[in-house]
């Protein structure tokens, strides 16, 4: 069980960004949303802001919305998480009466933005199944690596409404949390989860490669990937071994790569498709030293992933799936404003 306190607790001289995101599809695969969380802190210019973001896809439309509120964490906005512990059991109140609220048992919020009204009330089936994806606690109790990323559940049942803008789903959903933090996002990254595979295979996936800086000097590719399938997880997330993983392809698009451990090999290719028929959404990430960053992501992309034994080449499970999450970032994707959506 990851309880982790909140931007007050784990500030640090670099400053901070923080963000707890929920990502649900409905049962039918047409719809999927992602709901962002997230506390920012710079390193100097006054004393943050919290974000709320609700982004809904329609995979038969093609129709994205994206619906964002902000605040400036001063006065009593800031007293709001002072005694805050755990994502899990999180509220806050926006000046505007907006607001948003994440139980137990319970997500729900309501957005009064620009970019129109968002509301969603869902009812949550947590089984906590959790991934850590670095290899051990004391990453994650120590300064670096400065990016670090949880998922508190893997396997996250929801029921009820979810509308942003003209886009409205209601039902079942299958979902998961996600929670990250460091001082911004790394230089260069690809991430892909993935819990929805053809032929109804029992299996979860998460990934990622990055790059990252070092003063002006930026890192070979590193990586870490864990697949759970038929009840067991396989890891590949040795510390040794992070940078020896072979990437092939890595742009705003797609991401494919092969992961190794010491008896395991994982390919993996993760095809976002042309942004212009699969529905992409990108979104601006400041930076707590200053700049931002464009991170770009479709729950639309095609997934597959191949398990076998290195001694032998036999392969252990091949798994597909048209519901692959897709994240990038890649530095020469400059910001375009200082709103919060971007060109995907």
């Amino acid at each position: 069980m990851f309880a982790k306190p909140l931007i007050q607790s784990r500030a640090t001289r670099r400053g901070l960004y923080e963000t707890y995101d929920i990502s649900g599809t409905s049962a039918d695969g047409r719809y999927a949303w992602l709901l962002k969380h997230t506390l920012f802190r710079p390193l100097w210019r006054g004393g943050g802001l919290v974000e709320a973001a609700l982004i809904c896809f329609d995979r038969v439309t093609g129709a994205r919305q994206c619906v964002v509120e902000r605040e400036s964490l001063e006065g009593p906005h800031l007293k709001q998480i002072q005694g805050a512990t755990d994502w899990r059991c999180f509220s806050f109140s926006f000046g505007s009466g907006s607001f948003f609220e994440i139980g137990p048992t319970l997500l729900r919020g309501k957005l009064h933005a620009p970019g129109g009204p968002a509301a969603w009330n869902l009812h949550l089936e947590r089984r906590d199944d959790a991934l850590q994806p670095l290899p051990a606690d004391f990453f994650y109790r120590l300064p670096w690596p400065r990016h670090k990323v949880r998922l508190d559940d893997c396997a996250l049942g929801l029921n009820g409404r979810v509308r942003a803008g003209t886009l409205l789903m209601a039902g079942g959903f299958e979902g998961s949390t996600r929670h990250y933090w460091g001082d911004g996002y790394p230089h260069e990254f690809a991430a892909a989860q993935c819990s929805r595979f053809d032929g109804g295979e029992d299996a979860f996936f998460y990934g990622l490669s990055t790059r990252l800086s070092l003063g002006g000097l930026r890192s070979p590719y590193l990586g870490v990937a864990s697949l759970k399938w038929q009840g067991r997880w396989y890891h590949f997330n040795q510390p040794a071994g992070s940078f020896r993983h072979r990437l092939e392809a890595l742009d705003n698009y797609r991401w494919r790569i092969t992961f190794l451990n010491r008896e395991y090999g994982l390919d993996v290719a993760v095809d976002g498709g042309n942004p212009r028929i699969t529905p992409w959404t990108a979104w601006h990430a400041d930076h707590p030293l200053g700049g931002r960053s464009v991170v770009k992501l479709t729950p639309f992309a095609q997934g597959s992933l191949v398990l076998y034994r290195r001694r032998n080449g036999e392969r252990v499970a091949e798994l597909k799936s048209g519901h692959a999450e897709l994240k990038t970032l890649l530095p020469e994707n400059r910001p375009e404003g200082s709103g919060f959506t971007a060109e995907a």
